[in-house]
């Protein structure tokens, strides 16, 4: 059953909105925990399970390095597809830009089956916001049936 509603979540100093029907953007405020990491990357296949496939923003404006665990959390994820339809990541320094391609790419080439969705870059939620809708489809009739195959 799908809702209408849309709501903010805090993981400590991070975020997670949800922008009805279909649309999350996740602010990352300063450095993560693996905890944060783990409850944000739980938060959205849940998300993903009740809505189906997401339309995912990342507000990394104010993001500050986390480490190699963190980043083995967000490559570990779940034995599921990653929830998203397509990604934009706005804000992100050059330093952080380099470093979330290299994760992405990792993620691509190592777990293609749970990767395989566009993602770009943008300066601005605006921005990012106009990509994701050219990636939205022309139905844009979800369910949460429609989900990603499990075990790949």
């Amino acid at each position: 059953m799908k809702t209408s509603s849309s709501f903010e979540e805090p993981f400590g100093s991070h975020r997670i909105r949800f922008e009805a029907p279909d649309r999350i953007c996740t602010v990352l405020d300063g450095p993560l925990s693996v905890e944060e990491a783990e409850a944000i990357i739980g938060r959205i296949y849940e998300l993903g399970r009740k809505h189906g496939p997401l339309l995912s923003m990342l507000d990394v404006a104010r993001y500050a390095s986390s480490g190699e665990r963190v980043r083995q959390v967000f490559l570990r994820g779940s034995t599921e597809r990653i929830p998203v339809r397509a990604g934009a990541i706005f804000g992100a320094s050059f330093p952080t830009r380099v470093a979330m391609s290299m994760v992405l790419t990792a993620g691509a080439h190592i777990l293609p089956s749970r990767f395989s969705f566009p993602v770009t870059f943008t300066a601005t939620e605006a921005e990012a916001r106009a990509w994701l809708e050219a990636h939205r489809p022309a139905d844009s009739v979800r369910r949460p049936g429609d989900l990603l195959p499990t075990g790949t």
